[in-house]
């Protein structure tokens, strides 16, 4: 209330305030007697308020008047001269040091008025000099800047992934994950869109491309290229754009191998176009999961099957592409040993710095490089460091798209 009545006092307040200021004031005595307090502790500031005089008008010219006189400055005596020609001056220089036995001055040229700009070496240097230092202390927060923006943007990718993921499953029976077949031509791991885009949740394939690598790039360190380009009518967009692979193009293509197959090829063009249908149905495996990696199941007991979401922080459903040799375990104990220990030499997404990991209860994780064989579930291999199906129903594995949960499995 005390606000309201200094406002009162010095007009402050808007007018419907005023009338509700006034309005305490007619029934409150209580009011009227805070009123008058706080009129009596403003008077003094009122009646020891002096009004200053505006300075007087001339006080700068009567300042200016008052000071004394400035020396002459250097060089004012030549300026004075400004009448006399040049020629004439030079004249009476030359004519003075003839008189005065000295020998005739030498004419040295000069910058006339210091308007023109001439670069010495010496300038070039320094300036070359500066640029190279402001390079060196912008260019590591740009670098730094761009790795922070696509590994953002891949999250993004992720994120969106992951809630398709979430509606897939709570349309499931089973709530399980989009499925991988254990054989036969749905034995891939990208699988997942494919299934995604049957359910209608996923009808964008550029979201399952990494911002932070090129296809060329992801072709050239998997060692695989989809097609060549006679091979396949689509073999351009296989390469630098994202194509959406659906459930009808791998049925489609199964269908056509499968009729070869069962017929063989007797002629030069069967045979031609049996070697086609085998490079179509690859090239629909390699790039039906865009650059990610996909679980490729679990094993429950004796049983195969896509894992039941149970919305866990530890298993990890999809990341970014990583790269592993898949070797036959039986006869190569070397490379069983040693593909634990590579997997993180096989990370290309992000400068190979580390993966985005998108884990079950919807969160993303971005995984340094030197932190990936710490984990106590790796992403990309088994318990049995293996980069094929979790051995149980907690071993979460990831595979880039083209890749069969077993590695004998056969696809086609």
């Amino acid at each position: 209330m005390q606000e309201d009545l200094l406002g009162y006092l010095l007009g402050a307040l808007e007018e419907d305030e005023m009338r509700r200021v006034e309005k305490l004031l007619r029934e409150s005595a209580e009011a009227r007697r805070m009123l008058a307090d706080l009129e009596r502790k403003l008077r003094p500031l009122h009646e020891d308020f002096e009004v200053i005089e505006p300075p007087p008008s001339d006080l700068v010219s009567r300042t200016l008047d008052s000071l004394p006189p400035l020396p002459p400055m250097p060089g004012a005596e030549a300026a004075a001269d400004e009448s006399i020609e040049p020629q004439t001056q030079f004249s009476n220089a030359a004519s003075a040091a003839i008189e005065s036995g000295a020998s005739t001055p030498s004419l040295t040229p000069v910058l006339e008025r210091g308007d023109s700009l001439s670069w010495t070496w010496r300038d070039w240097v320094g300036s070359f000099t500066a640029a190279c230092v402001l390079l060196a202390i912008a260019l590591p927060t740009m670098v730094e800047g761009r790795f922070m923006a696509r590994k953002q943007a891949c999250q993004d990718n992720l994120r969106q992934l992951g809630m398709a993921m979430t509606q897939y499953v709570n349309r499931n029976a089973e709530a399980r994950l989009p499925s991988v077949e254990s054989a036969g031509y749905q034995a891939f791991a990208g699988m997942y869109m494919p299934r995604l885009h049957a359910a209608g949740l996923m009808m964008d394939p550029t979201s399952t491309h990494c911002p932070s690598i090129q296809s060329n790039d992801f072709w050239q360190a998997s060692g695989l290229r989809p097609v060549e380009d006679d091979q396949i009518e689509v073999a351009d967009e296989s390469v630098d754009h994202a194509t959406l692979v659906t459930l009808r193009m791998l049925d489609d293509a199964a269908r056509e191998l499968e009729r070869f197959n069962q017929m063989g090829a007797t002629s030069v063009a069967e045979e031609t176009a049996w070697q086609r249908a085998i490079a179509r149905l690859q090239w629909l495996q390699q790039t039906a999961g865009g650059h990610y990696a996909y679980t490729l199941g679990v094993r429950d007991g004796e049983q195969f099957a896509s894992p039941r979401f149970q919305g866990r922080s530890s298993f990890a459903v999809m990341s970014d592409a990583a790269l592993l040799r898949v070797v036959d375990m039986d006869s190569d104990e070397d490379a069983l040993l040693n593909t634990a220990a590579s997997t993180s030499d096989g990370l290309i997404s992000h400068g190979g710095r580390g993966i985005n990991v998108l884990y079950e209860d919807g969160r993303v994780r971005f995984i340094p490089r030197e932190s990936m064989n710490q984990l106590i579930d790796h992403p990309l291999v088994n318990h049995d460091g293996r980069p094929e199906a979790g051995v149980n129903i907690d071993d979460a594995s990831l595979a880039p798209s083209w890749q069969a949960p077993f590695v004998h499995a056969r696809q086609r």
